[in-house]
């Protein structure tokens, strides 16, 4: 006598909830497939800035001013969120080399002694190209028709944050350095000096949120502002790229109208006449050497 095991057929409500069970879990795993590419977005870009005549902080710590404006309007076009930090000039190109930060803007200064770092992915053309020049107070009368005369007035210039890190220099022993530009500019109007060094940029910006009133004396160099970015950065998979695109996203926020509309918001619009009009091609970035260009800011 033996006895047979006879296997039952599932139920309509068995299958039904068995499918039922099915869908649920794909649900789940589209949702938490979502998840992971939610998770796995870009992280903030993040550019450091020195303040200066063209960034500032307000009173809740928030930057503002030219550099930020520019950058964040072109971020929001590129669809990258941005992180503006703000820190010393050589702790940003340390920064820019070991990759802590993605860029900010390196400044060529003919006869600077501070030099970008190799290995610092560079715009191969300024976006601004601006003026150097002695400026003194319009009372004190004084003209010079070469750069040598000015050895017979007290002369200042910005600097780093070491006495050797000058910005700008003319050899002369009549030279006195301060911390930044403001501290420049109140010097000049307090005659502890004659005649102040700037950009043209700087000077007007300055001028106007001071109300000094600033005379151009003489013209003898030149500042050309650069996008710098880092190679080690690991938010960006390929620096030289990113560098072009962003440059062809600057391109186009200054032929939108744009640029135009920034420097009118935070009333810069002299800026408007040194803008660098070049037409980029492919191949527009390009790391730097060890020993290249002389940069400061």
């Amino acid at each position: 006598m033996f006895s047979r095991r006879i296997k039952a057929k599932p139920s309509r409500l068995t299958t039904r909830r068995f499918y039922g069970l099915l869908l649920c879990l794909a649900l789940l795993s589209n949702y938490a497939q979502a998840q992971a590419k939610e998770s796995a977005a870009p992280e903030p870009f993040k550019i450091a800035l020195q303040l200066s005549a063209y960034t500032h902080i307000d009173e809740q710590g928030i930057p503002y001013g030219y550099s930020p404006s520019l950058v964040s309007s072109i971020s929001e076009r590129m669809g990258r969120e941005v992180e503006i930090l703000i820190m010393p000039y050589l702790r940003i190109l340390h920064a820019l080399k070991t990759g802590q930060i993605d860029m900010s803007f390196g400044l060529h200064v003919p006869d600077s002694s501070v030099y970008l770092p190799g290995g610092i992915v560079k715009s191969s053309a300024p976006q601004l190209v601006l003026p150097v020049s002695y400026y003194a107070l319009p009372e004190r009368n004084i003209h010079l028709e070469s750069r040598e005369q000015a050895g017979n007035y007290r002369v200042g210039s910005p600097r780093l944050e070491t006495k050797n890190q000058r910005i700008l220099r003319s050899g002369e022993s009549n030279e006195y350095y301060y911390k930044g530009v403001y501290s420049l500019i109140k010097a000049l109007k307090a005659r502890h000096i004659d005649l102040a060094m700037l950009d043209s940029g700087s000077a007007a910006s300055i001028a106007q949120q001071l109300g000094v009133q600033l005379q151009r004396i003489y013209d003898f160099n030149r500042l050309e502002i650069f996008p710098i970015f880092s190679n080690a950065s690991p938010r960006i998979k390929d620096p030289l790229a990113f560098c072009q695109s962003f440059v062809e996203t600057r391109v186009e926020v200054f032929e939108s109208g744009e640029y135009e509309k920034i420097l009118n918001d935070i009333r810069m619009m002299h800026l408007l006449l040194y803008y660098n009009q070049v037409k980029i091609l492919p191949g527009h970035c390009h790391l730097t050497t060890a020993k290249g260009v002389k940069h400061a800011i």
